[in-house]
């Protein structure tokens, strides 16, 4: 490819929007260009990058026996409808109708859309195990889209499905994704570690995710220096602390506690640690249902945890009528007396503490679970930096930032049962599909392997995914002698079977040179006056601080040889 005639022109400075530094490097390298508020088109180089992903994907799914398949972009609402999700997904999708009023989403994913096909593709437990995978664009209403295409509202995904029989098939099913995610990832050049997630809105009660761990991700990972566990905040657990049981406690008193409507007020006040006081929230779900929520003042409450128990997509603060209803005030709401389902968080024990009083200005002292009040006793916090892991029940816990590139998940019979999605089990009866999903964002993975694979001059590509393998540069290419040289290695290193970008331009030296740092290809092979006098060619490997000069007549042997010791 000459690059006089490339489609797409390098940037000196990024937009001022620009927030991560693999965001900035795609807007500047040409990789791709953004259309509308998280909508970005792939230019030429960026979209041979997204192909070369694509490929190494699909080779790592056919290598399963994951058949490939390709489902529309547009499915009917009645699929959804039958699983509950048209409502569930509703703050996150993008619908239409069609002329007749006939109701559409724009696929989330592709759970109900392949279950749909599974009813009437597999009829006998003897075509399963079965997999199926396809690459197709997906919708998001993001709220606030972010740092280039790590956070968009419409993304090409590699989702794959999986058909077993029992649990026991899907457990293999799983196996053989979670193990082809880790081929794929290492071959893109990806150091992506498989945490614990939760299920969300896909269902089911066993997830992972592969998360890239950069401090420009969104997301928070918690691992443990000393074992394996890795965990999305979302689905992270500790080890309990020592339940202390406060034997022969004072009775609850109410103590004046005039304009002191937080935890950090009261500790001031009362001179006392935040474990030492409850913090009670009262929330209210997506149906309207009002629970409270016990913690420590030391603890946050998880949302993720306590969406799940609930049941419900969202979780929002309750207003000045639920807390009435409940018997209570915002600002001193507690546990003792409450009229509303109460959830008590495992971190509380049965010490001794100081809660809201349910009325204007006052808390209660010496306020104990069991003796005072009662609830369900769920794990609903978070965990904090210094925990301790649940696994090895040594280590203390780091959280650290993360980008998720890749998720699966095990729901079992979760469609099937809603769907009556079912096939003719061995002893004659319909039984239901026992199956998972699994995704990967192809460019949140391009995105994530810049944000971990530059310098300060430019993106430092993995040569499984570089746009070309070789850039070659001609110095002057308006001198006759060198382009007819750089001419001939182009064409000589093409019949090699390597890929090249040629930089034919009439531009300095030093802008030649900065573009190919900048666009980061892995071998730069430069044609100048210079190097023909000694007969040579230049040859500087990307990540390399110096270059080599090579004879012209090995030249693209060399060339091809590197390029391929690379490869290996």
């Amino acid at each position: 490819m000459r690059q006089s005639s490339l489609f797409g022109r390098t940037l000196r400075e990024a937009p001022a929007d620009a927030q991560t530094p693999g965001h900035r490097l795609m807007l500047r390298a040409a990789i791709a260009r953004p259309l509308a508020s998280g909508l970005y088109t792939w230019l030429p180089l960026g979209f041979r990058v997204a192909q070369k992903v694509e490929q190494i994907i699909r080779e790592e799914m056919d290598r399963i026996g994951c058949q490939e398949m390709e489902m529309p972009v547009l499915t009917p609402a009645e699929l959804w409808k039958s699983t509950g999700r048209w409502d569930l997904l509703e703050p996150i999708t993008f619908r239409t109708r069609d002329h007749n009023g006939r109701e559409f989403m724009v696929s989330y994913t592709h759970e109900e859309a392949v279950h749909s096909h599974a009813m009437s593709e597999i009829q006998s437990y003897k075509q399963m195990p079965l997999m199926v995978y396809h690459f197709q664009s997906k919708g998001r209403d993001e709220a606030r889209p972010r740092a280039g295409l790590l956070r968009v509202r419409e993304f090409v995904m590699k989702d794959a499905y999986s058909f077993d029989i029992d649990q026991a098939g899907l457990e293999r099913s799983y196996k053989a994704q979670h193990g082809a995610y880790e081929r794929i990832f290492k071959r893109m050049g990806l150091d992506a570690i498989s945490v614990e997630s939760d299920t969300g809105a896909m269902g089911g009660d066993i997830a992972h995710e592969f998360q890239v761990l950069t401090d420009v991700g969104e997301d928070r990972v918690v691992v443990c220096p000393k074992c394996d566990y890795r965990a999305n905040m979302e689905r992270a657990t500790r080890m309990g602390d020592v339940p202390i049981r406060e034997e022969g406690a004072a009775p609850r008193s109410e103590i004046a506690t005039p304009s002191t409507t937080s935890i950090e007020a009261l500790q001031t006040m009362l001179s006392l640690s935040a474990d030492r006081l409850l913090k009670t929230l009262l929330l209210r779900d997506a149906s309207g249902s009002v629970v409270a929520v016990v913690l420590p003042g030391d603890r946050d409450v998880n949302e993720a945890k306590l969406r799940k128990l609930l049941g419900t997509s969202e979780v929002k603060f309750a207003n000045d009528a639920d807390f009435a209803a409940a018997g209570s005030v915002p600002g001193y709401i507690g546990p003792v007396g409450l009229r509303v389902r109460t959830v008590i968080d495992t971190s509380v024990d049965e010490r001794a503490y100081v809660a809201g009083a349910n009325k204007k200005d006052a808390h209660l002292r010496s306020v104990v679970r069991g003796r005072d009040f009662t609830g369900e006793a769920v794990d609903v916090h978070d965990v904090r930096e210094g925990d301790v892991c649940p696994r090895c029940k040594d280590g203390k816990l780091r959280i650290v930032r993360g980008v998720e590139v890749g998720n699966i998940f095990a729901y079992g019979t979760y469609y099937s049962d809603k769907m009556n999605a079912t096939f003719l089990a061995e002893d004659g009866t319909r039984k239901p599909f026992v199956g998972g999903s699994y995704g990967i964002g192809v460019g949140r993975s391009v995105q994530s392997i810049v944000e971990t694979h530059h310098d300060d001059r430019g993106i430092l590509w993995p040569i499984a995914v570089a746009p070309y393998q070789v850039h070659v540069i001609a110095l002057p290419s308006n001198d006759e002698t060198v382009r007819a040289a750089a001419d001939a290695l182009v064409a000589d290193l093409e019949r090699a079977g390597i890929e090249v970008l040629y930089d034919d331009r009439d531009e300095t030296a030093g802008v030649k040179f900065a573009d190919a740092d900048l666009i980061g290809i892995p071998f730069r092979a430069t044609v100048s006056k210079r190097t023909l006098k000694e007969d040579q060619v230049e040859l500087k490997p990307r990540s390399a601080s110096e270059a080599e000069f090579v004879p012209r007549a090995t030249a693209t042997e060399r060339i091809a040889a590197a390029v391929r010791r690379a490869l290996a």
